[in-house]
């Protein structure tokens, strides 16, 4: 979405116009659940991204169904980037078949000029760059605090908050957007079913939340957020992964092991106590120990550090909707109840990841 760049056309898009305005150019980038181009508008010539999901094979009953769900979290990730310019912006959605005759949802957003941080990162370790500040770790990550504070204020979770979902603007120079709520979903109670949505399943473990590994440890909310985007800012800090392991079931154990938290001074950098004590709680295992959204969280990581760089108003207050312990036990994103079991997660995530899209866009 990012950068342009030359690879294979899996829906064979490429130079054709689509809802007879977007011209598709190039295939910008590849993921296991979709497909990004750079395309034009040919009414205004502006640049836009067109986003194509791999659906599933489904009736076209069901693809009827999975479009109305598609079209009602599309006008909720609208809303949201229109009230602040930190989230990609969602212009347009539909649906299409193609030659071979599979049928592929797609979204229309904002094209975006820059790199994703966790390439920008890359880029700076093999470079041998220093770690970020604090001050300006906090700079960079301010919009994307913003954002999620935002959504969660709408009872909206990201659930894959980390680099790659992150864009620095202006190739590496500019201010941060927060983009891919693909696996986003409206923060609810459990239904009275008891079923719990597959959406649940999606989020990628170097940056997961305990209760995102199991569902021991709760359910599923902006706290969630706050976990990961604490992670994400104790790497720039550090100028290394947070959670580091080789498998599933590693990450896993150093998620939730209340001993070894991942804080700055776990990984050898001094930013002082007050600090290290809002990450520490950012961080905890259990989500009513952290703060219950990412409002919550800047207003205390800005305060305690050593030069307050942004007002409070970027504080939300939020009510955390906790259920009675044997309904949390219910909710669960993949129970997996022992290390020895994470690697389930494997067999579910591909799919669950693309089900989070379809299903569950916000």
């Amino acid at each position: 979405m990012m950068q342009q760049a030359e690879r294979r056309d899996p829906f064979e898009l490429v130079g054709k116009t689509l809802a007879g305005k977007y011209r598709v150019e190039t295939v910008a980038e590849e993921t296991e659940m979709s497909v990004v181009y750079r395309a034009s508008h040919v009414i205004w010539r502006r640049p836009v991204a067109i986003k194509a999901f791999k659906a599933p094979l489904v009736s076209e009953a069901a693809r009827s169904s999975m479009l109305a769900a598609f079209v009602r979290e599309g006008a909720l990730l609208s809303e949201l980037s229109e009230r602040t310019s930190a989230v990609c912006q969602a212009r347009d959605l539909s649906s299409l078949v193609t030659e071979q005759g599979d049928w592929v949802p797609y979204m229309v957003l904002e094209w975006l000029d820059g790199i994703p941080l966790d390439v920008q990162l890359a880029r700076e370790h093999a470079g041998r760059v220093p770690a970020r500040s604090l001050e300006s770790s906090l700079r960079m990550l301010e919009p994307v605090a913003r954002a999620l504070a935002l959504a969660h204020e709408r009872g909206i979770v990201h659930r894959d908050v980390k680099p790659g979902n992150i864009c620095v603007l202006d190739d590496g120079s500019g201010p941060t957007k927060l983009y891919d709520f693909g696996i986003a979903t409206l923060f609810r109670r459990l239904p009275p079913s008891g079923v719990v949505d597959p959406v649940n399943w999606s989020f990628t473990p170097s940056y997961g939340a305990p209760e995102q590994f199991s569902s021991e440890y709760g359910e599923v909310g902006p706290w969630t957020d706050v976990f990961a985007l604490a992670l994400v800012l104790v790497e720039l800090v550090t100028g290394r992964e947070a959670l580091q392991g080789q498998a599933l079931a590693e990450l896993a154990v150093r998620a939730c092991d209340p001993h070894r938290r991942p804080t700055p001074r776990a990984l050898g950098v001094e930013l002082g106590d007050a600090v290290e004590s809002v990450l520490k709680r950012a961080l905890a295992v259990r989500p009513e120990a952290r703060y219950e959204s990412v409002g919550q969280l800047w207003t205390a990581i800005t305060g305690a550090s050593s030069e307050p760089l942004f007002d409070a108003t970027i504080a939300i207050p939020l009510t955390r909707r906790r259920q009675p312990k044997r309904h949390r036990r219910l909710l669960s994103l993949f129970a997996l109840g022992s290390a020895g079991a994470a690697a389930a997660i494997v067999i579910a995530h591909h799919w669950s990841q693309l089900t989070g899209a379809l299903l569950g866009l916000l």
